[in-house]
């Protein structure tokens, strides 16, 4: 009897030992497999100015887009990895989404009354291909409490490429009542791009590179399954992601440098102000977007990704 309670103490005061011996939750190096989907936005010229009217415009999530894909993920510690993806998804702007500024305009000049009347939209197919650095603030102490909480910050950073093709919705002004259709607006040179007169922007490329920069918030769960979500904004080296930068050109030059069926379409589309209002009308010169800005696009997205298991021990 004496010997059963001594050893049943013995086993109760080694329990906390036990317990601090257990190693605490860190992720195991090594790869992991993963995928992503989320709502995708365009930032450009077409839309509005501010991030609320973006979201709460009444006409946002009549049409919303999204893009998604899968990725190759390498822990190389518990505060650092690394990320190859490739993503495909739709991007869309519109500057109807401007209707309630417009309504609450008290000037011709006023933002939203501009972006209104110029009543352009633009839709992109777009494939992205990303090499990106993760980074969790919060393990590269490892001894630290909050190191070792399955729910974790991280931030992102890296660079990336992707394909973009901007569509237009084309309206023919000898069929104003008509169906409506959507053209490529690479093809049509809308601001003269590429065109033979002084001071013509050049022509913008559909291949491009960009720099993300994004935010997130994972939940480990075990050592291999992984649930997170995150914003990745891409900023661009282009301020055509939308077909729209700098002024509006004059429409003689349509018929001198593309096809007459392109500069037919082109002399409808570069200026659709038209189907606002008839009587306005854009001159040679005048301001169509901003320049001085480049275009970019973001995601808010979930990701999910399952770590490969290694026999190895974790080096620290």
């Amino acid at each position: 009897m004496l010997r059963s309670l001594t050893a049943l103490c013995i086993a109760f005061a080694a329990l906390p030992a036990a317990k601090a011996q257990d190693p605490i939750f860190v992720e195991p190096p090594g790869f992991a497999l993963g995928t992503n989907i989320g709502l995708a936005d365009l930032w450009g010229d077409v839309g509005t100015k501010s991030v609320m009217d973006h979201y709460f415009n009444g006409q946002y999530f009549k049409m919303p887009c999204f893009l998604g894909g899968v990725f190759v993920r390498y822990s190389l510690h518990p505060a650092f990895a690394m990320r190859l993806g490739v993503n495909y998804g739709t991007l869309y702007a519109n500057d109807n989404w401007n209707k309630k500024g417009f309504d609450k305009s008290t000037s011709i000049n006023d933002d939203a009354y501009q972006r209104y009347v110029r009543n352009l939209n633009v839709k992109s197919n777009i494939w992205e291909g990303n090499f990106l650095f993760e980074i969790d603030p919060l393990r590269f102490g490892l001894e630290s409490k909050l190191a070792r909480k399955h729910f974790q910050p991280y931030l992102l950073v890296g660079i990336g490429g992707f394909h973009f093709k901007p569509t237009g919705e084309y309206r023919s002004r000898l069929d104003a009542g008509g169906g409506t259709k959507w053209v490529r607006l690479d093809d049509l040179h809308t601001e003269g791009q590429g065109f033979d007169f002084s001071g013509a922007p050049e022509r913008y490329q559909l291949w491009q590179v960009n720099v993300p920069l994004g935010i997130g918030f994972r939940w480990d769960i075990g050592y291999q399954l992984s649930l997170g979500i995150e914003y990745l904004y891409r900023y661009c080296f282009t301020d055509y992601l939308d077909d729209v930068s700098g002024s509006y050109v004059n429409p003689a030059f349509f018929e001198a440098n593309i096809t007459s069926r392109n500069a037919a379409t082109a002399k409808d589309m570069y200026d659709k102000s038209w189907l606002i209002d008839p009587s306005i009308t854009h001159t040679t010169g005048d301001v169509r977007g901003n320049s001085a800005v480049n275009d970019g696009y973001s995601t808010i997205s979930i990701s999910f990704f399952y770590k490969l298991r290694r026999r190895a021990d974790h080096w620290w």
